[in-house]
């Protein structure tokens, strides 16, 4: 049995070290050199392999609708701001661009989901829905977020934006939104 994250913090340590490792009943040690990935972090191309957790440690929870009301907007709450905070790890670079998804990933992790279970699958769609309403209320003209911003100008000024300012603020959201599209696709596709 290997600890985790004391390995991924020994790897980080970017020094050679040694690890038993058990094939075909033989166990010899092996020696892995740490390199730096193209983020700069150290990395020995071992990822964890999960197995699954038997009937005998599920729990299952019911709660009444009041109960089961209050815990789903926790949950959206937590989810919420676990995706705040990963958009801002993109923007402050702890977290790479090459980690989004886009409409590919969200089919296979909808598949994966929806082999696992029924309850797995409706959570995956309620993580992708608050995900998708985030997303939404980005400052970006063809979004909603976009047209709070021109509600918000508008309640300051005393008076619409103009058309001229409006339209071009489209395209560029527009365009925007078309790269970004672009880039998901292009990570989906290299990840197949």
């Amino acid at each position: 049995a290997l600890d985790w994250k004391a390995f991924v913090a020994q790897v980080q340590q970017g020094q050679p070290f040694t690890i038993k490792v058990e094939r075909n009943q033989e166990i010899f040690d092996k020696t892995l050199q740490p390199e730096k990935n193209q983020d700069g972090k150290w990395f020995v191309g071992l990822s964890p392999t999960f197995l699954k957790v038997g009937e005998q440690y599920r729990t299952e929870l019911k709660y009444g609708i009041l109960d089961a009301l209050q815990k789903g907007v926790e949950k959206t709450g937590q989810i919420s701001w676990f995706i705040v905070k990963a958009i801002g790890k993109l923007f402050s670079g702890e977290l790479s661009f090459s980690s989004l998804a886009g409409p590919i990933s969200i089919a296979q992790g909808a598949g994966a989901s929806s082999n696992a279970g029924v309850i797995y699958f409706l959570s995956f769609l309620a993580l992708i829905s608050v995900n998708l309403g985030i997303m939404n209320l980005f400052p970006l003209p063809v979004l909603d977020g976009g047209h709070l911003v021109f509600l918000a100008a508008e309640a300051i000024k005393g008076k619409p934006v103009s058309e001229r300012v409006q339209n071009l603020s489209y395209r560029v959201g527009l365009t925007i939104l078309l790269i970004q599209t672009i880039f998901v696709l292009f990570n989906d596709f290299f990840r197949l």
